[in-house]
């Protein structure tokens, strides 16, 4: 999925508005000429050459940004904003409001805007929301099932109903043929700890399954590996593949199943010779804290490989004695993602929304029971991410961000309107206007919403 910063956003915003050329150079940003000092001036002679100076006699260009506001972009002035007080366009010279600015050591980069910088941000947070399910990210989140629980919470992150649910079963780590992983069910070990895997920096213990109750800290058959972190220590559990030339120019897949209550803290590792690959969120590598969850994770060894090592790794934030455990691990060469059984869709539950205190807690009852420890998957749809700092991204892009735009415009307008009681009052309501049909002209941008499934009332597992 396209996504695009925050800094990126803004400028693309002053485009819509149609002030691309004040913002920034070819719609960018502005370079300091002067250095910038412990005063309130941020001069730059870009300006002067992109047309903001004098056009006629002394000072006709100085009224060109009068009350507009400066984004910095310095690193004594990160992200700071100041309002203009006035502006010299035979110097390229912009006086602004406030204390003095911070003196930076060499040139900077900086915006000019019609608007409050940090209105926009809140503006595009808030549009984000306006504009949904016009505007949506698609989303799967998932957690594992228990005997005699028909009551499942749906995942925070989802908005609104979910459009699927889906149940899937390990594949079968042991006996699965293209599976490079020895000991791959952890069934075996010497002294507590698993045979073919590597540990460092982290405790392990072999954790057994029972039936009376049931250990739901065993995925599957005889044992699990139980892991506990050291303070602040990258712990690894690492296998080391044979033969790792023999894999040189192919697409390394691993899967791995963890379980685990804290978020952040577990992640896969393949590790290509020196270099060690860490998994995210972004690619199902990183764990998210919700019990069992199957961890994601490739590299292409593009190539010759001396060493290849697969497995999990703790995160350096990790505070002593976090436990987690560890089942199933799957490592394939050459595929070009990792393997899975098909899912299998239920196709009859209830959607309820319930309020349990201050808390909404939207779940899903079954009118029948899940099988055992299986992953259940919901499929559905939520919020764009919100943005705070310039690298921060929302997933979108042209042309779909053209309507998040449309949608930022028509807030920012609105709120200016409501608190305008000048002769600016009726061009906000114009602007405002003109930003709600461009709602409707850009309509053909929304994204197609997932198509539920009808519901078989007859329907069980």
């Amino acid at each position: 999925m396209a996504t695009t910063t925050l800094q990126a956003m803004r400028r693309e915003f002053a485009q819509y508005l149609g002030y691309a050329s004040m913002v920034g150079k070819a719609g960018l940003a502005w370079t300091t000429t002067t250095t910038v000092a412990a005063s309130a001036l941020v001069i730059s002679t870009e300006l002067r050459d992109a047309g903001f100076d004098d056009p006629g006699e002394t000072g006709s260009g100085d009224d060109f940004f009068s009350n507009f506001w400066v984004w910095l972009l310095g690193s004594n002035n990160s992200q700071v904003e100041r309002r203009i007080k006035s502006y010299d366009a035979s110097a390229g010279q912009l006086t602004v409001t406030g204390t003095n600015l911070s003196a930076e050591s060499g040139a900077v980069d900086f915006e000019i805007h019609k608007h409050q910088p940090t209105e926009i941000l809140e503006a595009l947070n808030t549009a984000r929301q306006l504009a949904f399910p016009a505007l949506h990210i698609p989303l799967a989140r998932t957690q594992f099932t228990a005997a005699a629980q028909i009551r499942y919470e749906v995942p925070s992150a989802l908005v609104d109903k979910p459009y699927r649910i889906k149940l899937a079963r390990p594949v079968e780590a042991v006996s699965f043929a293209n599976n490079i992983l020895s000991n791959a069910g952890f069934e075996d070990f010497t002294s507590g700890s698993p045979d073919s895997w590597t540990v460092t920096t982290l405790d392990v213990a072999q954790e057994s399954t029972t039936t009376t109750p049931v250990n739901y800290v065993v995925l599957k058959d005889g044992s699990a590996v139980r892991c506990t972190t050291q303070s602040g220590s990258t712990g690894t559990l690492l296998q080391s593949i044979s033969s790792p030339s023999t894999h040189s120019g192919q697409r390394i897949s691993m899967s791995i199943w963890v379980y685990c209550l804290t978020s952040d803290i577990v992640s896969t590792a393949i590790k290509i010779g020196s270099t060690t690959n860490l998994g995210t969120a972004a690619d199902g590598g990183l764990h998210g804290g919700t019990g069992w969850e199957l961890l994601t994770h490739y590299e292409d060894s593009t190539i010759t490989i001396s060493s290849l090592d697969v497995g999990i790794s703790v995160l350096s934030s990790a505070t002593d004695n976090t436990e987690f455990y560890v089942d199933e691990a799957v490592c394939v060469v050459g595929p070009l993602q990792e393997p899975e059984y098909a899912w299998e869709t239920l196709r009859n539950w209830e959607y309820i929304p319930i309020v349990q205190g201050s808390q909404l807690r939207n779940e899903i009852v079954f009118p029948y029971q899940i099988p055992d420890n299986r992953l259940m998957r919901f499929e559905g749809t939520g919020y764009l991410s919100s943005l705070s700092a310039e690298s921060d991204t929302m997933e979108i892009a042209r042309p779909q961000s053209h309507l998040l735009y449309a949608y930022t415009a028509a807030e920012l307008y609105r709120r200016l309107g409501d608190n305008d009681a000048t002769a600016e009052e009726g061009y906000d309501a114009r602007r405002e206007s003109k930003a709600h049909r461009d709602i409707e002209r850009l309509g053909s941008f929304r994204q197609p919403k997932p198509r539920r499934l009808l519901q078989i009332p007859t329907y069980g597992v």
